[in-house]
């Protein structure tokens, strides 16, 4: 398994959209430049531009591209891919805990996991942009 961090690309001219400037009608994830692209997680980097993890077979060729001064797609380790997924995952039970509590009428405990959730999330937002 290959772990990347990839920003969406134009889908007219195939650019990667990196900056809160470009303006492209149709964004889309890369997944015509990797086979298999399995999007993992989906937050904002240090600009507010939509940035996602992706897991890729092995079999897919894939290398750091850079787009001005950052990154259209960079190349992950598993450690540097799990300092974002282990909190963002854990966000997500959390939020879904906070739901079913909600929905059980426990509003305490509701609001407990989503102030929990939120600070994983936080976590998650905060390792993202550190890579």
């Amino acid at each position: 398994m290959q772990y990347i961090k990839h920003y969406f690309t134009d889908e007219q001219t195939g650019a990667y959209c990196c900056e809160t400037s470009s303006n492209a009608k149709y964004l889309v994830h890369p997944w015509r430049n990797y086979a298999g692209l399995a999007v993992k997680v989906w937050l904002t980097d240090s600009d507010g531009v939509d940035v996602m993890l992706a897991e890729l077979p092995d079999s897919t060729t894939v290398t750091d591209v850079t787009v001005g001064s950052k990154k259209g797609v960079q190349v992950l380790t598993e450690t540097e891919y799990n300092t974002v997924w282990t909190p963002y995952s854990a966000a997500a039970t959390l939020y879904a805990e906070a739901q079913t509590a909600e929905q059980d009428g426990d509003t305490d405990t509701a609001a407990t996991k989503r102030t929990a959730g939120d600070a994983k999330m936080t976590e998650a937002t905060t390792a993202i942009r550190a890579l």
